[in-house]
Protein backbone atom coordinates (compact mmCIF):
# COMPACT_ATOMS: atom_id res chain seq x y z
CA UNK A 1 0.00 0.00 0.00
CA UNK A 2 1.27 3.45 -0.92
CA UNK A 3 1.77 5.53 2.21
CA UNK A 4 -0.54 8.24 0.84
CA UNK A 5 -3.30 5.63 0.54
CA UNK A 6 -3.25 5.47 4.34
CA UNK A 7 -4.04 9.17 4.72
CA UNK A 8 -7.44 10.87 4.96
CA UNK A 9 -7.49 14.56 5.73
CA UNK A 10 -10.22 17.15 6.24
CA UNK A 11 -7.79 20.04 5.82
CA UNK A 12 -5.42 20.75 2.91
CA UNK A 13 -1.89 19.77 3.90
CA UNK A 14 -0.50 23.12 2.74
CA UNK A 15 -2.56 24.79 5.48
CA UNK A 16 -0.50 23.01 8.14
CA UNK A 17 2.82 24.18 9.55
CA UNK A 18 5.96 22.35 8.47
CA UNK A 19 6.43 20.59 11.83
CA UNK A 20 2.92 19.11 11.73
CA UNK A 21 3.43 17.93 8.15
CA UNK A 22 6.71 16.26 9.14
CA UNK A 23 4.97 14.40 11.98
CA UNK A 24 2.28 13.23 9.56
CA UNK A 25 4.78 11.89 7.03
CA UNK A 26 6.80 10.19 9.76
CA UNK A 27 3.64 8.38 10.88
CA UNK A 28 2.80 7.34 7.30
CA UNK A 29 6.20 5.65 7.03
CA UNK A 30 5.39 3.25 9.87
CA UNK A 31 4.68 -0.25 8.56
CA UNK A 32 2.16 -0.95 11.31
CA UNK A 33 0.10 2.20 10.59
CA UNK A 34 -3.11 1.15 8.85
CA UNK A 35 -4.75 4.55 8.56
CA UNK A 36 -4.17 8.16 9.59
CA UNK A 37 -6.91 10.80 9.72
CA UNK A 38 -6.07 14.50 10.00
CA UNK A 39 -8.75 16.85 11.30
CA UNK A 40 -9.20 20.59 10.64
CA UNK A 41 -7.82 21.66 14.04
CA UNK A 42 -4.53 19.86 13.39
CA UNK A 43 -1.33 21.43 14.73
CA UNK A 44 2.07 20.25 15.91
CA UNK A 45 2.05 17.97 18.92
CA UNK A 46 4.41 15.52 20.60
CA UNK A 47 5.36 12.72 18.15
CA UNK A 48 1.93 12.87 16.46
CA UNK A 49 0.06 16.10 15.65
CA UNK A 50 -2.83 17.15 17.83
CA UNK A 51 -6.00 16.69 15.81
CA UNK A 52 -5.03 13.27 14.46
CA UNK A 53 -6.46 9.75 14.58
CA UNK A 54 -4.21 6.74 13.99
CA UNK A 55 -5.24 3.12 13.50
CA UNK A 56 -2.32 0.81 14.27
CA UNK A 57 -1.93 -2.93 13.73
CA UNK A 58 -0.85 -4.96 16.79
CA UNK A 59 0.67 -1.82 18.32
CA UNK A 60 -0.39 0.63 21.03
CA UNK A 61 1.38 3.95 21.46
CA UNK A 62 1.57 6.01 24.67
CA UNK A 63 2.93 8.94 22.66
CA UNK A 64 0.02 8.78 20.20
CA UNK A 65 -2.37 9.18 23.15
CA UNK A 66 -0.25 11.89 24.74
CA UNK A 67 0.51 13.08 28.25
CA UNK A 68 -2.95 14.27 29.31
CA UNK A 69 -4.68 10.91 29.08
CA UNK A 70 -8.46 11.27 29.09
CA UNK A 71 -8.46 15.02 28.59
CA UNK A 72 -11.94 15.88 27.39
CA UNK A 73 -15.09 17.92 27.54
CA UNK A 74 -18.35 17.68 29.41
CA UNK A 75 -21.45 19.80 29.03
CA UNK A 76 -24.71 20.21 30.93
CA UNK A 77 -27.57 22.18 29.40
CA UNK A 78 -30.33 23.10 31.86
CA UNK A 79 -33.28 22.91 29.50
CA UNK A 80 -35.98 25.43 30.35
CA UNK A 81 -33.80 27.31 32.87
CA UNK A 82 -32.86 30.57 31.21
CA UNK A 83 -29.42 32.08 31.49
CA UNK A 84 -30.92 35.56 31.92
CA UNK A 85 -32.66 34.36 35.11
CA UNK A 86 -29.41 33.09 36.66
CA UNK A 87 -26.80 35.56 35.38
CA UNK A 88 -29.06 38.59 35.49
CA UNK A 89 -26.54 41.25 36.61
CA UNK A 90 -22.81 41.85 36.29
CA UNK A 91 -22.56 41.74 40.08
CA UNK A 92 -24.02 38.23 40.10
CA UNK A 93 -21.63 37.08 37.38
CA UNK A 94 -18.68 38.49 39.30
CA UNK A 95 -19.72 36.68 42.48
CA UNK A 96 -20.15 33.37 40.62
CA UNK A 97 -16.75 33.84 38.98
CA UNK A 98 -15.07 34.41 42.34
CA UNK A 99 -16.88 31.55 44.05
CA UNK A 100 -15.82 29.07 41.39
CA UNK A 101 -12.21 30.21 41.77
CA UNK A 102 -12.54 29.79 45.54
CA UNK A 103 -14.15 26.33 45.45
CA UNK A 104 -12.30 24.73 42.52
CA UNK A 105 -8.49 24.76 42.48
CA UNK A 106 -7.16 26.08 39.15
CA UNK A 107 -3.67 26.66 37.79
CA UNK A 108 -0.33 24.92 37.43
CA UNK A 109 0.47 22.64 40.37
CA UNK A 110 -2.56 23.81 42.36
CA UNK A 111 -4.08 21.09 44.55
CA UNK A 112 -6.86 20.63 47.08
CA UNK A 113 -6.15 21.44 50.71
CA UNK A 114 -8.59 18.70 51.68
CA UNK A 115 -7.96 15.69 49.44
CA UNK A 116 -10.95 13.79 48.03
CA UNK A 117 -11.34 10.03 48.25
CA UNK A 118 -10.59 7.86 45.23
CA UNK A 119 -9.43 4.31 44.58
CA UNK A 120 -5.71 3.84 44.96
CA UNK A 121 -3.64 3.30 41.84
CA UNK A 122 -1.73 0.03 41.45
CA UNK A 123 0.10 -0.22 38.16
CA UNK A 124 -0.46 -3.26 35.99
CA UNK A 125 3.30 -3.46 35.54
CA UNK A 126 3.71 -3.66 39.33
CA UNK A 127 6.14 -0.76 39.49
CA UNK A 128 6.31 0.70 42.99
CA UNK A 129 7.94 3.95 41.85
CA UNK A 130 5.10 4.61 39.39
CA UNK A 131 2.52 3.69 42.02
CA UNK A 132 4.05 6.13 44.49
CA UNK A 133 4.30 8.95 41.96
CA UNK A 134 0.64 8.60 40.93
CA UNK A 135 -0.80 8.06 44.41
CA UNK A 136 0.93 11.03 46.01
CA UNK A 137 -1.02 13.31 43.62
CA UNK A 138 -4.15 11.23 43.17
CA UNK A 139 -6.34 12.55 45.98
CA UNK A 140 -5.10 16.15 45.97
CA UNK A 141 -5.71 16.70 42.25
CA UNK A 142 -9.16 15.17 42.00
CA UNK A 143 -11.67 17.91 41.22
CA UNK A 144 -9.06 20.40 39.99
CA UNK A 145 -9.01 22.20 36.66
CA UNK A 146 -5.33 22.51 35.80
CA UNK A 147 -3.98 25.16 33.47
CA UNK A 148 -3.31 25.90 29.79
CA UNK A 149 -6.39 25.54 27.63
CA UNK A 150 -8.48 23.89 30.35
CA UNK A 151 -11.53 25.91 31.31
CA UNK A 152 -14.91 26.16 33.00
CA UNK A 153 -17.43 28.12 30.98
CA UNK A 154 -20.97 29.21 31.76
CA UNK A 155 -23.23 30.60 29.07
CA UNK A 156 -26.38 29.99 27.09
CA UNK A 157 -27.39 27.80 24.17
CA UNK A 158 -29.35 28.82 21.10
CA UNK A 159 -32.61 28.65 23.12
CA UNK A 160 -31.25 30.83 25.91
CA UNK A 161 -30.98 27.91 28.35
CA UNK A 162 -28.08 28.08 30.77
CA UNK A 163 -25.22 25.75 29.92
CA UNK A 164 -21.97 24.70 31.60
CA UNK A 165 -18.94 23.41 29.72
CA UNK A 166 -15.80 22.00 31.36
CA UNK A 167 -12.53 21.06 29.68
CA UNK A 168 -10.01 19.17 31.79
CA UNK A 169 -8.10 15.90 31.99
CA UNK A 170 -6.25 13.50 34.26
CA UNK A 171 -3.79 16.08 35.62
CA UNK A 172 -0.49 14.70 36.95
CA UNK A 173 -1.93 11.17 37.14
CA UNK A 174 -2.17 10.72 33.38
CA UNK A 175 1.10 12.57 32.82
CA UNK A 176 2.99 10.24 35.18
CA UNK A 177 1.57 7.12 33.53
CA UNK A 178 2.29 8.42 30.03
CA UNK A 179 5.80 9.54 30.93
CA UNK A 180 6.68 6.15 32.43
CA UNK A 181 5.60 4.12 29.43
CA UNK A 182 7.01 6.56 26.88
CA UNK A 183 10.46 6.55 28.44
CA UNK A 184 10.64 2.78 28.77
CA UNK A 185 8.79 1.71 25.62
CA UNK A 186 12.05 1.08 23.74
CA UNK A 187 13.22 -1.15 26.60
CA UNK A 188 9.98 -3.13 26.56
CA UNK A 189 9.76 -3.75 22.80
CA UNK A 190 13.13 -3.24 21.17
CA UNK A 191 11.89 -4.35 17.77
CA UNK A 192 9.50 -1.36 17.67
CA UNK A 193 10.41 2.35 17.39
CA UNK A 194 10.52 4.32 20.62
CA UNK A 195 7.03 5.29 21.78
CA UNK A 196 5.31 2.08 20.64
CA UNK A 197 4.39 -1.18 22.38
CA UNK A 198 3.14 -4.54 21.14
CA UNK A 199 -0.56 -4.41 22.02
CA UNK A 200 -0.70 -8.20 22.53
CA UNK A 201 2.19 -8.46 24.99
CA UNK A 202 2.52 -7.78 28.70
CA UNK A 203 3.72 -4.18 28.57
CA UNK A 204 1.31 -3.08 25.88
CA UNK A 205 -1.62 -4.55 27.79
CA UNK A 206 -0.30 -3.03 31.02
CA UNK A 207 -0.19 0.43 29.43
CA UNK A 208 -3.75 0.00 28.18
CA UNK A 209 -5.01 -0.94 31.67
CA UNK A 210 -3.17 1.96 33.33
CA UNK A 211 -4.38 4.33 30.61
CA UNK A 212 -7.97 3.24 31.40
CA UNK A 213 -7.38 4.14 35.06
CA UNK A 214 -6.41 7.65 33.94
CA UNK A 215 -9.46 7.84 31.64
CA UNK A 216 -11.74 7.04 34.57
CA UNK A 217 -9.94 9.53 36.80
CA UNK A 218 -10.29 12.28 34.18
CA UNK A 219 -14.04 11.68 33.92
CA UNK A 220 -14.46 11.70 37.70
CA UNK A 221 -12.41 14.90 37.82
CA UNK A 222 -14.83 16.63 35.41
CA UNK A 223 -17.88 15.25 37.22
CA UNK A 224 -16.76 16.65 40.57
CA UNK A 225 -16.19 20.10 39.09
CA UNK A 226 -19.51 20.00 37.23
CA UNK A 227 -21.36 19.15 40.42
CA UNK A 228 -19.61 22.01 42.24
CA UNK A 229 -20.54 24.54 39.53
CA UNK A 230 -24.18 23.40 39.52
CA UNK A 231 -24.36 23.88 43.29
CA UNK A 232 -22.83 27.36 43.00
CA UNK A 233 -25.46 28.27 40.40
CA UNK A 234 -28.24 26.88 42.61
CA UNK A 235 -29.12 24.22 40.04
CA UNK A 236 -29.94 20.56 40.80
CA UNK A 237 -27.08 18.10 40.35
CA UNK A 238 -29.61 15.71 38.78
CA UNK A 239 -29.02 17.71 35.58
CA UNK A 240 -25.84 15.64 35.26
CA UNK A 241 -28.02 12.66 34.30
CA UNK A 242 -28.02 14.13 30.78
CA UNK A 243 -24.42 15.35 30.79
CA UNK A 244 -22.54 15.04 27.51
CA UNK A 245 -19.05 13.69 28.05
CA UNK A 246 -16.26 12.85 25.62
CA UNK A 247 -12.53 12.47 25.95
CA UNK A 248 -10.20 13.25 23.10
CA UNK A 249 -6.92 11.60 24.19
CA UNK A 250 -7.23 7.82 24.29
CA UNK A 251 -6.64 4.46 22.63
CA UNK A 252 -9.21 1.74 22.13
CA UNK A 253 -9.10 -1.78 20.76
CA UNK A 254 -11.24 -2.17 17.64
CA UNK A 255 -10.56 -5.91 17.65
CA UNK A 256 -7.72 -8.22 18.72
CA UNK A 257 -5.23 -6.65 16.34
CA UNK A 258 -6.28 -3.05 15.58
CA UNK A 259 -5.87 -0.21 18.05
CA UNK A 260 -7.44 3.21 17.39
CA UNK A 261 -5.65 6.25 18.81
CA UNK A 262 -7.29 9.66 19.09
CA UNK A 263 -4.97 12.55 19.97
CA UNK A 264 -6.95 15.73 20.26
CA UNK A 265 -9.86 14.16 18.39
CA UNK A 266 -13.53 13.85 19.36
CA UNK A 267 -15.35 10.54 18.89
CA UNK A 268 -18.03 10.96 16.21
CA UNK A 269 -19.70 7.59 15.98
CA UNK A 270 -23.25 7.53 14.64
CA UNK A 271 -25.54 9.70 16.83
CA UNK A 272 -22.87 10.17 19.54
CA UNK A 273 -22.96 13.70 20.98
CA UNK A 274 -19.73 15.70 20.98
CA UNK A 275 -18.44 18.96 22.43
CA UNK A 276 -16.16 21.13 20.27
CA UNK A 277 -14.98 24.44 21.79
CA UNK A 278 -13.61 27.40 19.88
CA UNK A 279 -11.93 29.99 22.09
CA UNK A 280 -12.73 32.18 25.09
CA UNK A 281 -14.89 34.44 22.91
CA UNK A 282 -16.61 32.16 20.41
CA UNK A 283 -17.91 29.46 22.77
CA UNK A 284 -18.70 25.82 22.12
CA UNK A 285 -20.46 23.71 19.48
CA UNK A 286 -22.52 20.66 20.38
CA UNK A 287 -22.42 18.07 17.62
CA UNK A 288 -23.94 14.73 16.65
CA UNK A 289 -21.65 12.17 15.06
CA UNK A 290 -22.38 10.81 11.59
CA UNK A 291 -20.32 7.62 12.00
CA UNK A 292 -18.18 8.22 8.91
CA UNK A 293 -15.71 5.31 8.90
CA UNK A 294 -13.69 6.92 6.13
CA UNK A 295 -12.52 9.35 8.81
CA UNK A 296 -12.49 6.73 11.58
CA UNK A 297 -15.69 8.19 13.09
CA UNK A 298 -13.82 11.18 14.52
CA UNK A 299 -14.05 14.97 14.54
CA UNK A 300 -11.94 17.88 15.74
CA UNK A 301 -11.62 18.47 19.47
CA UNK A 302 -11.54 22.25 19.15
CA UNK A 303 -10.41 25.06 16.89
CA UNK A 304 -6.72 24.23 17.13
CA UNK A 305 -3.89 26.65 17.79
CA UNK A 306 -2.61 28.87 14.99
CA UNK A 307 0.35 30.13 16.98
CA UNK A 308 2.51 28.79 19.79
CA UNK A 309 2.04 30.01 23.33
CA UNK A 310 5.35 31.91 23.16
CA UNK A 311 4.42 33.59 19.88
CA UNK A 312 0.96 34.50 21.20
CA UNK A 313 2.41 36.19 24.27
CA UNK A 314 4.94 38.06 22.15
CA UNK A 315 2.60 39.25 19.38
CA UNK A 316 -0.99 39.57 20.65
CA UNK A 317 -1.80 43.00 22.06
CA UNK A 318 -3.43 43.07 25.49
CA UNK A 319 -5.76 45.91 24.43
CA UNK A 320 -7.02 43.78 21.53
CA UNK A 321 -7.60 40.86 23.89
CA UNK A 322 -9.57 43.06 26.30
CA UNK A 323 -11.78 44.45 23.53
CA UNK A 324 -12.54 40.97 22.22
CA UNK A 325 -13.60 39.77 25.68
CA UNK A 326 -15.98 42.62 26.47
CA UNK A 327 -19.23 41.25 27.88
CA UNK A 328 -17.60 38.05 29.17
CA UNK A 329 -16.54 37.79 32.80
CA UNK A 330 -13.06 36.29 32.61
CA UNK A 331 -9.45 36.71 33.53
CA UNK A 332 -8.03 38.98 30.83
CA UNK A 333 -4.41 39.93 31.47
CA UNK A 334 -0.94 39.43 30.01
CA UNK A 335 -0.53 36.07 31.74
CA UNK A 336 -3.29 34.50 29.64
CA UNK A 337 -2.43 36.10 26.29
CA UNK A 338 -1.51 32.62 25.07
CA UNK A 339 -5.22 31.75 25.41
CA UNK A 340 -6.53 34.87 23.68
CA UNK A 341 -8.94 34.31 20.75
CA UNK A 342 -6.30 35.31 18.19
CA UNK A 343 -4.05 32.43 19.31
CA UNK A 344 -6.55 29.98 17.79
CA UNK A 345 -7.82 29.12 14.33
CA UNK A 346 -11.23 30.36 13.20
CA UNK A 347 -13.53 27.75 14.75
CA UNK A 348 -16.36 28.50 12.29
CA UNK A 349 -14.03 27.50 9.44
CA UNK A 350 -12.90 24.40 11.34
CA UNK A 351 -16.54 23.39 11.80
CA UNK A 352 -17.34 24.13 8.14
CA UNK A 353 -14.62 21.72 6.99
CA UNK A 354 -16.23 18.79 8.78
CA UNK A 355 -19.95 19.57 9.10
CA UNK A 356 -22.04 17.18 7.05
CA UNK A 357 -19.04 14.88 6.68
CA UNK A 358 -18.25 13.62 10.18
CA UNK A 359 -20.68 15.63 12.37
CA UNK A 360 -23.75 17.81 12.30
CA UNK A 361 -24.00 20.85 14.59
CA UNK A 362 -27.07 20.72 16.82
CA UNK A 363 -26.38 23.56 19.26
CA UNK A 364 -24.03 26.41 20.08
CA UNK A 365 -23.17 27.78 23.52
CA UNK A 366 -22.23 31.45 23.88
CA UNK A 367 -20.00 32.18 26.90
CA UNK A 368 -20.87 34.64 29.66
CA UNK A 369 -18.32 33.50 32.29
CA UNK A 370 -14.96 31.89 31.52
CA UNK A 371 -12.57 30.42 34.09
CA UNK A 372 -9.01 29.66 32.97
CA UNK A 373 -6.22 28.08 34.98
Amino acid sequence: MNKNDKLETLIPMDMLEYEAQSQIYNALNLQFLLKLVILPDCHTGYHLPIGAVALLEKVISPSYVGYDIGCGMCCVIAKGIKERDILHTQNVKDKIFEKILKNIPVGVGIERNRPLQYQQFKSSIENKDLDKKVNEKLYKQLGTLGAGNHFIEIGSNKDGDIAIVIHSGSRNIGHSIADYYMKLSNTFDKELPNGFLDSRKEYGLAYYDDMCFALDFALKNREIMMEEVLLILGLPTSLMDNMINENHNHAEFKDTYRVLHRKGATPAEKDVLGVIPGNMKTGTYITRGLGNEQYLSSASHGAGRKMSRKKAKNTIQLDTFKKQMQGITARVDKNVLDEAPDAYKDVSEVIRMQEGIVVEVIDHITPKINIKG
